[in-house]
């Protein structure tokens, strides 16, 4: 960024467009004086200029321009006394000027230090913001892993109680089967053996 060094003052960036309109008062006031300063110039130069005209027979058109001349001087009074306001009010826009200057580098020396501030916050924010998305993250996969290895369990148990549960009515069927041969067997060696039979 351009910077602009003036009697061990370094102005650069925003620091300089904020001085522009500051710069613009100053000048603008200043021209202003220098304006009425060039109309009393022109003022005195058609006083200069002026030609008394034969006015022997006329002396009270010579009161009348006398009363006028009075007047003329208490404008030139006048126009000296603006003359000494508009350079107080020069000097005291200059003072104006060299306070606001200061009090923009104090103001702009506070906001750096509020900017880095919020910037350090911001950092610390993000920072316990991935401590804590970890830590969700670690607590949702061990809430994960801890559901599916109950599923297992259960899975396993059921798998287990069915299996037993086969076994036992596989076992009561098989041994409702024998019985029946056994009975039926019987009951067919009965029949065999009967000597009504032969």
């Amino acid at each position: 960024m351009a910077e602009v060094e003036y009697k061990g003052i370094k102005v650069g960036g925003s620091k300089a467009l904020i001085l522009v309109p500051l710069l613009g008062t100053i000048i603008g006031g200043l021209w202003g004086g220098f304006e009425v300063y060039q109309r009393y110039l022109d003022m005195e130069a058609k006083i200069a200029k002026f030609v008394t005209p034969d006015l022997s027979g006329f002396d009270k058109r010579l009161a009348v321009i006398s009363e006028h001349m009075e007047t003329v001087n208490l404008h030139m009074d006048f126009v000296s006394k603006e003359l000494d306001l508009i350079q107080d009010t020069a000097e005291t826009t200059a003072g104006y000027a060299r306070d606001i200057k200061n009090d923009l580098r104090n103001d702009l020396v506070k906001i750096e230090g509020v900017i880095d501030r919020v910037e350090d916050e911001m950092d610390e924010l993000e920072k316990d913001t991935r401590a804590m998305n970890k830590a969700i993250d670690k607590d949702l996969r061990e809430s994960i892993d801890s559901n599916n290895d109950r599923m297992d369990d259960r899975r396993s148990n059921l798998t287990s109680e069915l299996n037993e549960r086969r076994d036992a009515l596989y076992e009561s069927v098989t041994r409702t089967t024998k019985e029946l041969e056994e009975r039926l067997t019987k009951l067919i060696n009965r029949a065999l053996d009967n000597p009504l039979n032969q």
